[in-house]
């Protein structure tokens, strides 16, 4: 039990740097789709605002909740 305790706690430490990463990288993915895009005028205001919340978000320290923000306003942008 001792040895899964420790196990999952190493995957949280490291799951959280790797995901810190990853933020970065889907916020230049937004910012380079954003400009070409084809959404109305709300749903483009809404990607936006979850973009900058996943800013807040990766600069707060939640790189996991900045992960799943980013990733919203990348699946209404259109991008994998």
């Amino acid at each position: 039990m001792k040895k899964l305790l420790f196990t999952v706690a190493l995957m949280i430490a490291f799951a959280s740097p790797v995901a810190a990463f990853h933020c970065p990288k889907d916020m230049a993915a937004i910012d380079a789709a954003a400009p070409s895009a084809s959404l109305n005028k709300d749903d483009m205001a809404k990607a936006k605002d979850l973009r900058a919340e996943g800013e807040k978000l990766h600069k707060g320290g939640n790189h996991a909740a900045s992960v799943k923000v980013l990733g919203e306003a990348k699946k209404m942008l259109g991008i994998k």
